[in-house]
């Protein structure tokens, strides 16, 4: 803890990651986006070198539910015929090639990946938008269960992942960013990001936060 302006600032990683104040947000660990069969890989995205980061974002969930974590998943979506999708989204959407119909509700490319599971008393939080606050409830969940602190990782490192930790930022949350339980099929993209992330904020190995989590 340290005291700027006369106010108490959470400071050192075990008071960041302290579950009476924290919790980890997961974010779109979602078969279209990770998997081989899914509508990355069907696109040409090298989503082999996600994979890594994926298991290991996949066991850090499970120690940090084991250790009392409260854990948000976001789960990105896309409604059929782009009934969610601006002109302008669609544009965006489909800028590198890939059709825009991925994430469906119901569809197995929606679900999140084996292994990732989502506890009674876990909150899924639908998203259409690359950040996880924007039209979305994340806010008034962490607000009500008094939570200061995010603990962030899950796919893209550039995408989803950065924009979510901005935002977190900017409403005003303290943001701890899994090194190494962050994705991208895209190496230069995902190195960009690191650096942007370690420039602004506390980012730490999925080791390192789970012995702070325990020694909270």
């Amino acid at each position: 803890m340290k005291i700027i302006l006369n106010r108490q600032v959470l400071d050192t990683l075990p008071e960041l990651v302290d579950p009476r104040h924290a919790a980890v947000v997961v974010i779109d660990i979602q078969n279209d986006f990770c998997s081989p069969k899914g509508h990355f890989a069907r696109y040409g995205k090298d989503v082999a070198r996600m994979q890594p980061a994926v298991d290991r974002a996949v066991s850090f969930v499970a120690q940090a539910q084991t250790l009392g974590m409260r854990c948000i998943f976001l789960q990105q979506a896309s409604l059929p015929d782009g009934r969610m999708d601006s002109p302008a989204w669609l544009r965006f959407k489909t800028r590198d090639g890939k059709a825009p119909d991925y994430a469906v509700p119901g569809t197995w490319g929606w679900r999140f990946v084996d292994g990732l599971t989502v506890r009674d008393g876990d909150w899924v939080v639908e998203k259409f938008r690359p950040d996880g606050f924007i039209g979305t409830n994340l806010d008034r969940i962490l607000r009500t269960q008094g939570i200061q602190s995010l603990i962030l990782l899950g796919t893209t490192t550039e995408g989803c992942v950065e924009s979510t930790v901005r935002a977190a930022s900017y409403h005003d949350y303290y943001t701890v960013v899994v090194s190494d339980a962050v994705a991208s099929p895209i190496a230069e993209l995902h190195e960009g990001s690191l650096r942007f992330f370690r420039a602004r904020y506390p980012i730490h190995t999925a080791d390192e936060i789970l012995a702070a989590i325990r020694a909270a």
